[in-house]
Formats: C-alpha cells, structure tokens, sequence
C-alpha cells in the first residue's frame, strides 16, 4: 500500500517548489541572480535600492525612476527565471512525471493526502496558497514529488511485514486492508452505494482476519463507515474525474 502521508511529507511545498527547481535544474544562471543580488527579501531588496538611489544623488521623478529600475534590475532576472520553472513543472505533473498530494478535504487527525489527478493540473494554480482547484475538486496543502514515479526511493521500499502488537489486531486497519483488497479484484464499485459493500468487507474479514479483537460478524455499519468512508469517496471522485459522464 502507497504510503501518502510518508510522500506528502517528504515533497516540496507548491508556493517553494519553482525555487527549488530553479536552483537545481537552472543552477548556474539561479547563481548569478544570487551573486548579483537577486534572491534577497523584498524588504532588503528596497533598502539596499534605495540606499543607491540617494548615493546617485538624483532628486523627485528621476530619483524615483533610477529607484525603480534598481528594483526591476535585480528583480526581472529572478522573476523571469521562476516562470521558467513554473512552467516546466507544470509540465512534468500534467504527464505524470511529477506527482502532486493534497487534501480533499478539511484535515482531521485521521485525513490522509490524496494524489491529485494529472488533469486537475489544467485547472486553477494558486501557488502562492499551495492550492489546486479542477471543476468541482479542491485541493488545498499541495505539495509536489518532484521525481519520476520509478525513482522514487520511498515507492521502492520493499514491503515489510508488520510487527504484530500484543494482543489481537484492531478492526481499523483491517477494514482499509479489505477496501483495497476487494479493490485489486474489482469488488468496489463507485457508481455503488458505499453501504452496499459493507456484507463483502465482513465476509473479507471473516477469511482473512478472524482472529480480529471484535467478531468481523459483529462489526457495526458505522465502525466501517469510519475507516472505509474516506478511501470511498476519494475512489468515487476520481472515477467521476475520470469519466465525468459516468458513461
């Protein structure tokens, strides 16, 4: 099972994402902006050009142009170098060389990141709030996996077994185990009512969970809705972005 959270975690924020790029990619030409003084705070920025201006000793409108273009001066170069980057990121994340994870939905100590579709990347772009928005999806704390899918260090983790805790296992990660299990077999269907699959996750989890602290027989309809609601509905979201239609 992909862990998202591990990925979330571990990649760069959208709003810090074309500087991160930017250095790495256009090293060279992103080190003679820092040289000349183009990757300062913009209050910096101010200071030191206005310091200038009144070294030069120009007065009213033309100390206001030699100030403004003491800002423009250091700050193009560094502006147009950024768009390079955004765009090329852009890019690579709607045909799937780079991956981005968000929220769906307000976070909770139990919401995990999603991966958000390649398409949605045509939508809106707020980078500066980390943002994506794509007809009716948003997603909001993006952050961007700025590798290949078959690079990536922690999709190449080899599986391990869990250590098994004292005691019989909780029904929790039982029941997520039973989603993506009757996924693989394509026992989920999302044009389906999700209380629908509530019969097939207890028959799962008689066959292959029976030593569960709670008889899977016993297991209440709203104790799967807890665990089993979220992987649902972001199953039913993506196959409605899919096939918006549902043809």
């Amino acid at each position: 099972m992909t862990d998202n959270m591990e990925l979330w975690k571990k990649s760069h924020w959208l709003s810090k994402s074309k500087k991160s790029y930017a250095q790495h990619f256009f090293r060279d030409e992103w080190q003679a902006i820092v040289e000349n003084g183009g990757d300062v705070p913009w209050h910096e920025l101010f200071r030191t050009s206005m310091e200038d201006t009144k070294a030069s000793g120009k007065l009213g409108m033309e100390a206001f142009e030699h100030f403004a273009g003491r800002i423009h001066e250091k700050e193009n170069p560094r502006t147009k170098l950024l768009e390079r980057a955004e765009h090329e990121i852009k890019k690579y994340l709607l045909d799937g060389t780079y991956r981005g994870y968000g929220f769906d939905r307000p976070r909770n100590l139990e919401t995990e990141p999603v991966l958000i579709p390649a398409e949605c990347w045509k939508g809106v772009v707020s980078w500066a709030d980390n943002e994506v928005s794509y007809q009716s999806l948003k997603f909001r704390e993006v952050r961007v996996r700025m590798m290949r899918e078959n690079r990536d260090p922690i999709l190449k983790k080899p599986f391990e077994a869990p250590v098994r805790k004292v005691g019989r296992p909780t029904v929790g990660p039982a029941i997520e185990e039973a989603f993506h299990a009757l996924l693989k077999i394509k026992e989920i269907d999302p044009a389906a009512s999700q209380m629908s699959h509530y019969p097939k996750v207890k028959k799962w989890l008689e066959i292959h969970h029976a030593d569960l602290n709670v008889p899977p027989a016993s297991i209440s309809d709203k104790t799967i809705q807890k665990y089993f609601s979220l992987l649902f509905n972001t199953l039913r979201k993506k196959s409605k972005t899919i096939n918006p239609l549902g043809i």
